[in-house]
């Protein structure tokens, strides 16, 4: 069989690394990214909103996530996830960034940088948006 398939034992993330990395998540996600983009219910009871950001692991992969709430009477759910950032372990301490494009494909925009750019990456760079 040909293609590309998901390696389970693919590069671990270090516990000390994964703990870093969820700290920073938090302090950014808390003092920034709610603070700008939770703005409450809308007024038009027909749009979905944003409710809550945070982030969490899946696998070896970390993400930055979204949840919308769908107040539409006629919602086939009453709230969904996105997400949209993702962040990867390559190793020595770097990462790879992508963010979540419209069509569902990860895009990957930083290769082979230090966990602090990837976040400052995050708070400022326009493509990052919940």
């Amino acid at each position: 069989m040909k293609g590309w398939f998901y390696n389970p034992k693919a590069r671990n993330v270090p516990e000390k690394i994964k703990l870093k990395i969820e700290l920073k998540a938090k302090n950014i996600i808390d003092s920034e990214l709610k603070k700008k983009y939770l703005t409450g219910k809308p007024k038009n009871k027909g749009c979905n909103y944003i409710a809550d950001i945070y982030c969490k692991w899946v696998g070896n992969r970390f993400y930055l996530c979204s949840k919308y709430n769908c107040p539409f009477p006629r919602a086939v759910l009453p709230s969904f996830e996105t997400k949209f950032a993702r962040l990867e372990y390559i190793g020595d301490n770097k990462f790879q960034l992508f963010f979540m494009r419209h069509t569902g494909k990860w895009i990957k925009l930083y290769e082979d940088i230090r966990l602090e750019k990837a976040f400052k990456a995050i708070k400022e760079d326009s493509w990052f948006r919940p």
